[in-house]
C-alpha cells in the first residue's frame, strides 16, 4: 500500500453526506473516490476526477438491527429470522382475504428487498405479466422489482397474495391498471 489513507477522514466524509442526504456531493472535499486499481482517493489531483469513480453515499442497505425492529413491531407473530441460500431474511406466513395460505420469504438484495413465495409452489408455473410473479417465485413490485423496505415489502406481499388469490379463480390480477 503506498498511499495510505486516513479512514477516519472517509468515515466522517460518508457520515456527514450522509446526515445531509447527499448522496454525490460535487465537492471535491466533500466526496470520496476510487480510482482503476481500487484505491480510495480523498484529493485527487486537479483534472483528475473524471478517471475516478464517485463514491456514492447513501447508507448501505439492509441494516439488521432496523429489520429485526420491523420485524417484531409490523410482521405476523410467526415471522422467523432465516438464512436462506447465503441470504438472511425473514419467513412468515399470512392468508389472503380470499381463505389462502401463504408462506414468503422477505429479504434484501443489496439494494431493494424481495419477497420469495416459497408456499404455495408458483415458480416458473404462472405468465409473469398477468400473476405479478417473477418466473424464479418472486413477487413482481413493479419496476424495479423490488421495494426500498422491509416493512414495504411485507405490506405489498400482503396485497399481492389477495390479487394473486383472485387471480387463480378468476384469470384477473385485481389490483392491475391493466385489468380495470
Amino acid at each position: 500500500m503506498t498511499n495510505q489513507v486516513d479512514l477516519n477522514e472517509v468515515r466522517n466524509r460518508v457520515l456527514s453526506n450522509q446526515q445531509s442526504g447527499t448522496d454525490l456531493p460535487n465537492s471535491t472535499d466533500r466526496s470520496v473516490f476510487v480510482d482503476s486499481e481500487g484505491n480510495i482517493i480523498l484529493r485527487p489531483q486537479p483534472g483528475t476526477e473524471r478517471q475516478l469513480s464517485r463514491v456514492p453515499q447513501k447508507t448501505f442497505a439492509a441494516n439488521l438491527t432496523a429489520d429485526r425492529q420491523i420485524v417484531a413491531q409490523k410482521l405476523p407473530n410467526n415471522t422467523q429470522e432465516m438464512f436462506i441460500s447465503g441470504v438472511t431474511g425473514w419467513v412468515y406466513g399470512i392468508i389472503s382475504e380470499l381463505g389462502d395460505q401463504y408462506t414468503m420469504f422477505a429479504y434484501s438484495d443489496g439494494s431493494l428487498y424481495q419477497v420469495m413465495v416459497l408456499f404455495p409452489e408458483v415458480a416458473g408455473k404462472f405468465n409473469q405479466h398477468d400473476s405479478h410473479l417473477f418466473q424464479d417465485g418472486r413477487v413482481c413490485f413493479g419496476d424495479e422489482g423490488g421495494l426500498p423496505t422491509l416493512e414495504q415489502a411485507y405490506a405489498k406481499s400482503v396485497l399481492w397474495a389477495t390479487g394473486f388469490s383472485s387471480y387463480l379463480r378468476t384469470g384477473l390480477f385485481p389490483f392491475s391498471i391493466n385489468n380495470v
